[in-house]
């Protein structure tokens, strides 16, 4: 069919041209305003799952410290009831030996006394020993001149 050349049907044609122009530049720069949005938007969560991460990790962190305090706290308490347990198995094994001991110590302390006493004495007789051999041997050269 050829193409009707009448006045009215090339402003139709012309109408339809520039509508066509204009639809292709408007949807152009919607694509282009709704691009801009998407890449803004993007940018704009991204910064928000950033924060949010930070947050998080820094939540976990105080988390994690709380909870090895929290651990620590609980090994000391575990440790003390184990120290005073130990000190009291301890004290019921060791006592009777400490007791057996101290009986030992004051018989070993007695002797040492004893022999202590007993060196005093012999020095005192050492001396009068000597005392007395330097007497009788005064008196035989004594009576060895008379």
């Amino acid at each position: 069919m050829p193409k009707p050349t009448s006045a009215r049907h090339q402003s139709e044609d012309s109408l339809q041209s520039v509508t066509k122009k204009d639809m292709e530049k408007l949807f152009t720069e919607q694509r282009e305003e709704m691009d801009k949005r998407f890449s803004d938007q993007a940018k704009a969560t991204k910064q928000l799952i950033t924060d949010h991460a930070k947050v998080t990790e820094q939540l976990i962190a105080d988390q994690a410290k709380s909870i090895e305090q929290l651990l620590a706290d609980q090994a000391d308490v575990i440790l003390e009831a184990v120290d005073e347990r130990m000190d009291k198995k301890l004290d019921e094994k060791l006592d009777p030996f400490i007791t057996k001991m101290d009986a030992v110590l004051k018989k070993f302390e007695d002797h040492r006394d004893e022999d202590v006493a007993a060196a005093e004495q012999l020095r005192r007789h050492d001396d009068q020993l000597k005392k007395h051999e330097t007497r009788i041997g005064k008196l035989e050269i004594a009576a060895t001149r008379a």
